[in-house]
């Protein structure tokens, strides 16, 4: 399992990619998971979407139910696991790179205070959350260019969930729909 790790400042992102030869989800077939997962996995379309929102519509009726499902369960176990660890070793490192001269004397007084007050477990736990509510988000995109009818209801669904975060996912990826039919 490959592990590519985007920073930006405090926000990061870690993108878990399994090879193609990886076990299959969901009962698709091998072809229909590597589009399923990379779809899952990926942050940003542009510049060249097209060409996998035609994949996604020409695989529509096994991805369906595998995207209403990815909502349902999330990322695997796995999947998880090494995003806490990445996440571990990034909040190591960032603590590091705290101590340093030119960064101590870069931040504002009240930003790095916040930056050494955050815990190990608090910074996982964000890093955790963002990866899944991101993996969900993403299904529920593929949703608004995949789903029929009864997709479009579970997205309403979501879209008056507890989560605010699936919430406003359910609720973007509505608005795309709208303007996509």
């Amino acid at each position: 399992m490959r592990l590519i790790s985007i920073s930006v400042l405090t926000i990061s992102m870690t993108v878990v990619w399994s090879p193609a030869s990886a076990q299959t989800r969901f009962g698709l077939a091998a072809g229909d998971w590597q589009v399923a997962h990379r779809w899952l996995q990926t942050n940003c379309l542009a510049p060249s979407a097209q060409p996998f929102l035609d994949d996604l519509r020409r695989r529509r009726a096994a991805l369906q139910p595998a995207f209403l499902r990815a909502i349902d369960e999330g990322p695997t176990a796995d999947e998880i696991a090494a995003v806490r660890t990445a996440a571990a070793a990034r909040y190591r490192e960032r603590r590091q790179s705290l101590q340093r001269p030119e960064i101590r004397e870069a931040l504002p007084p009240e930003r790095l205070a916040a930056l050494q007050q955050t815990s190990e477990d608090r910074f996982v736990a964000g890093e955790v959350d963002a990866f899944t509510n991101g993996w969900k988000s993403n299904a529920m995109a593929a949703l608004a260019v995949v789903g029929d009818d009864s997709a479009m209801a579970r997205l309403q669904t979501y879209a008056r969930g507890d989560s605010p975060a699936l919430a406003a996912a359910a609720r973007a990826a509505l608005a795309y729909r709208q303007s996509n039919p």
